[in-house]
């Protein structure tokens, strides 16, 4: 598993960075409509009142377009945790000298070597 860290992270930053910028962009799209909704209310003469659950649904779509940003974000922090914690041990663990440690780890626990270095 830890050969293959580097190339997974490479593999599913720019799918959590895009994830993140469409998230942004949809509280953008929603706060436009939102500001958009009200202002033809008011150059239309319609009544606060009559317009206002439409504002709520948007409030409500907005606060949870935010919140499922906010779980995008969790979700980036607990993959690079995760990312940290497993690369620790070498963070070049393809190189000789990755191999070689790797092996020097595996022979401290057990007879056999999971790792050769040839």
């Amino acid at each position: 598993m830890s050969e293959h860290i580097h190339a997974i992270a490479a593999e599913v930053s720019p799918l959590v960075l895009a994830a993140e910028e469409a998230m942004e962009d949809a509280v953008v799209a929603l706060s436009n409509l939102m500001a958009g909704a009200v202002a033809r209310r008011r150059e239309t003469g319609m009544m606060p009142a009559a317009a206002h659950p439409t504002v709520l649904l948007l409030h409500q779509a907005l606060g949870q377009t935010i919140a499922s940003k906010s779980s995008v974000l969790r979700a980036h922090g607990k993959l690079a945790e995760q990312y940290r914690t497993l690369a620790s041990d070498d963070l070049h663990p393809l190189t000789e000298n990755g191999v070689r440690a790797a092996a020097e780890r595996t022979t401290r626990h057990r007879r056999n070597p999971l790792v050769a270095v040839g």
